[in-house]
């Protein structure tokens, strides 16, 4: 059974992956609509506190918008949207890297240093498996599982501490076969729900619970 893989000696090379939890996500109008999973800030919660408390590994990623000087993700324009929310400050001795695209995987790099990438920081703790959470399901939480995939990690994804937004495309006419009106053809936990089904295929990743994880650290 793969959960045999985490050990009751605390996640041995197992880092929890924080994911674009920042302040744009609750300001930026893109993002003011339905989205999934309710209990995703609690949960996210317990497992930083239970990771802290036993000393593993908690890497965090921002996302930051260079291009668009509209985004409330640009740190020029708005610096106090890339902040992270209150409940996922980083601890000292928490690596922090930033991405300016979907992956973590590929394009962070460490704020210490500009350069660093995920892999390294990584490698350097010899970590082997991450447990993915944050923002969003279907977009940098998909990708960054994908590229951990390809880096050759061991991938979880924990699907009540990830979240999504409704979505749709009107001039698509497969748009009717959605589940809410107004524009977004799929709710928000549709959206979610298929996210997590396609990562959970039992090669690329592992979807689970925040309880199942919290039984093991």
């Amino acid at each position: 059974m793969w959960g045999a893989n985490f050990l009751v000696s605390g996640l041995p090379q197992t880092a929890l992956v924080v994911i674009d939890v920042q302040k744009a996500a609750f300001i930026d109008p893109a993002f003011l609509q339905e989205r999934s999973t309710p209990d995703m800030q609690p949960n996210i919660t317990a497992l930083l506190a239970a990771f802290r408390a036993k000393h593993l590994p908690i890497v965090h990623i921002h996302h930051i918008e260079k291009k668009d000087t509209n985004s409330l993700w640009n740190e020029t324009t708005h610096p106090e949207g890339v902040l992270p929310q209150d409940y996922v400050v980083p601890q000292a001795g928490e690596p922090v890297l930033r991405k300016y695209d979907n992956s973590s995987g590929f394009g962070a790099r460490l704020v210490a240093d500009g350069t660093t990438g995920l892999k390294d920081v990584l490698d350097a703790q010899g970590i082997k498996t991450v447990i993915l959470v944050g923002l969003s399901s279907a977009h940098c939480v998909s990708s960054t599982a994908r590229s951990g995939f390809d880096l050759g990690l061991s991938v979880v994804v924990v699907g009540d501490a990830c979240a999504t937004y409704a979505a749709g495309i009107p001039e698509y006419s497969g748009a009717a076969k959605g589940d809410i009106k107004g524009g977004r053809a799929w709710s928000a936990e549709t959206v979610h729900g298929l996210a997590m089904a396609h990562l959970d295929d039992g090669e690329l990743a592992h979807v689970v619970g925040t309880d199942f994880v919290l039984k093991f650290v």
